[in-house]
């Protein structure tokens, strides 16, 4: 089985930054996306053409920060101070369709001026799966042509996606099941499943230094170095290579 481990949230912050870098180089984790909305983003782009993140995709954000279109553009996505609104509240709003394909457009040409190859997307807080962010989220993702994180966790249905996605994606490796066991028991139930398919999981690592600026921008803090640690760990990758899983990135699907 071939196992994308997909750091989320690159950009989010310096201390997220270092630890995706960090991941990247004990060779688990080789893939990730970059949020282009948050204020870590310019220390992120440095990072990758230090090429330190050899692969990288866009991590489309609706629910933190503020945009980067214009507010008057996007007044459906956005709360009376202009900052996006809570991914709560998001999922029962009124969103306007065509305003959050503007806004996906908006945050992958600002990649693209950056210098970043985005190789696929997926989106913060999984908002891109939800109707009627879902349905931009796909008629963009076919328009350009991109590979994706799949669409169909918590709404059925994937069947308009025209673009390669993964055979599984598993969200388990989050929070309380940030485990080494619980991470090993998530890849042999896939393996078992899919010996040779492609699953991906998602990871949220950070670094020690500097961690308390995370607690400005979200709300999961604690567990993100011990993801950092699991990931960086020569016993977790000597595991992998015992039981036959491959670690790739999204590149594979282009």
């Amino acid at each position: 089985m071939k196992l994308i481990i997909n750091a989320d949230d690159f950009g989010l912050s310096e201390s997220v930054n270092n630890g995706i870098v960090e991941c990247f180089q004990a060779g688990l984790v080789k893939s990730t996306t970059i949020m282009m909305n948050q204020k870590g983003v310019d220390h992120a782009i440095d990072l990758y053409k230090q090429g330190l993140v050899p692969e990288v995709g866009l991590h489309f954000t609706v629910t933190s920060g503020k945009p980067l279109s214009p507010p008057e553009e996007v007044p459906s996505l956005i709360d009376d101070s202009g900052y996006f609104i809570d991914k709560v509240k998001l999922m029962d709003h009124p969103v306007s369709e065509t305003e959050v394909y503007k806004e996906l457009l908006a945050q992958y040409n600002a990649a693209l001026e950056a210098g970043l190859d985005i190789n696929h997307i997926d989106s913060h807080h999984f908002a891109g799966v939800y109707a009627p962010l879902k349905a931009a989220f796909v008629r963009f993702s076919n328009d350009f042509k991109i590979p994706v994180r799949r669409v169909d966790m918590f709404v059925r249905g994937q069947s308009a996606l025209q673009v390669p996605t993964t055979d599984a994606f598993d969200l388990g490796f989050f929070d309380e099941g940030a485990t080494k066991n619980n991470l090993k028991t998530m890849i042999l139930a896939h393996k078992e499943k899919y010996p040779d398919g492609l699953v991906e999981f998602m990871c949220h690592p950070s670094s020690e230094e500097n961690i308390e600026e995370l607690y400005d921008v979200t709300g999961y803090v604690g567990k993100r170095v011990n993801e950092r640690d699991i990931l960086t760990s020569p016993e977790m990758k000597n595991w992998l290579a015992e039981h036959n899983v491959e670690t790739v990135g999204f590149d594979i699907l282009r």
